[in-house]
């Protein structure tokens, strides 16, 4: 679909297609990112609370020439079953378990859009934002936790365009139902608190967006590297130095509780949760000496605007724990995605060697080098 065509679009994609390029996603150069390794898939299907509703959907959904998929609320790939042709040419184009499909990184697609409304999407070929998916037709829809009605993930059917029949979406939008009253039959699960405060600041409890301000930020931030518990004093310290007041800090957490409820716990303050985070992925993938796994899950400075003493430190150790890496690995694919989180002048000279003066991104980087020289 060309800017020329988009007037005439269902409102739906019209809208999708304002909002991808308002997040800056180039139709011509994009494609869909791989956030996670093979090996990282299985830890988080097995805490997902979709994982009891794969079998069934597999059964409703299997079909010649297409594919079933299964994400999580930020558009992840989790799960990618079906015809072994389809699956080797989806592969091709990131449309496999470990890649992010949300609108924000992908532009229009059935899985991204139906995260972004809450409404099952189909999405047929030039109805894609990025064209190498024009190829494609995909048709997508939320699955609900049946207690809270809160968005737990989507699942979506793809194909060749050749290949789709036209009942595909009413049949995965029943699916998706049958997935949500499938999950009744399942006993309240652990609650799930996902902290992306890496460049940003964004959580969710078991899939529910959370509201916080930067110091409910920096109170999780703590809590989450001190899974153990900390004291009003130890917090105090942590988050505002030698001036803390712990009473200041009980009144933090008491406004804290009301958006997290019983997962936060006292004496000693901690998360009864389990607690998932892209600064925490970094971390972990440090300690196990994985440079291009911690490169992968680091997307910036961690929450960049706080100043407590806690955060500091750690936004300070994994920068630097990460650009040693970097630098020391030499890999073409970190040092570009390193890049990506700010112009270090070394990387940027690094990747200016490393890179064929034909290749389009060798420019880009001379450019920016520059830049930061100035």
């Amino acid at each position: 679909m060309d800017p020329v065509e988009l007037g005439a679009a269902r409102p739906v994609i019209f809208e999708s297609w304002r909002r991808s390029l308002a997040a800056r996603v180039d139709p011509d150069r994009h494609e869909a990112p791989v956030v996670y390794a093979r090996d990282e898939i299985a830890d988080l299907r097995g805490a997902h609370p979709l994982a009891h509703t794969v079998p069934l959907l597999k059964a409703t959904l299997s079909m010649d020439d297409t594919i079933m998929i299964v994400t999580d609320t930020r558009g992840t790939i989790l799960w990618c079953e079906g015809d072994n042709g389809v699956r080797h040419s989806a592969e091709r184009v990131h449309l496999t378990e470990g890649s992010r499909w949300s609108e924000d990184v992908i532009g229009t697609n059935a899985m991204g859009t139906a995260l972004a409304t809450g409404r099952p999407v189909t999405v047929h070929s030039r109805e894609h934002l990025v064209r190498t998916y024009h190829g494609w037709t995909c048709a997508a829809s939320p699955i609900l936790d049946p207690h809270t009605g809160v968005l737990l993930g989507v699942v979506d059917v793809s194909g060749p365009l050749k290949t789709m029949h036209p009942a595909v979406a009413q049949l995965v939008s029943a699916a998706a139902q049958l997935a949500t009253h499938h999950l009744k039959q399942f006993a309240p699960r652990q609650h799930v608190l996902t902290l992306n405060f890496l460049n940003g600041l964004h959580a969710d409890l078991d899939g529910r967006p959370l509201a916080l301000t930067l110091r409910n930020a920096e109170v999780l931030t703590a809590l989450a590297l001190h899974p153990k518990g900390l004291t009003a004093e130890q917090l105090a310290l942590l988050l505002y130095g030698e001036r803390g007041n712990p009473t200041t800090v009980r009144a933090e957490l008491h406004r804290l509780r009301a958006q997290l409820g019983g997962v936060l716990l006292t004496r000693p303050y901690r998360l009864d949760a389990v607690v998932r985070g892209d600064f925490l992925d970094v971390r972990t993938a440090l300690r196990s000496g994985d440079a291009g796994r911690a490169t992968r899950h680091y997307s910036g400075d961690l929450l960049p605007r706080s100043d407590a003493p806690v955060v500091r430190e750690e936004r300070v150790d994994l920068a630097a724990a990460v650009r040693r890496g970097v630098l020391e690995r030499g890999d073409l694919d970190a040092l570009l995605s390193f890049a990506d989180s700010g112009d270090d002048v070394e990387v940027l000279e690094r990747l200016r060697v490393l890179l064929p003066v034909a290749d389009p991104r060798h420019a880009l980087v001379s450019s920016r080098l520059r830049r930061a020289l100035e």
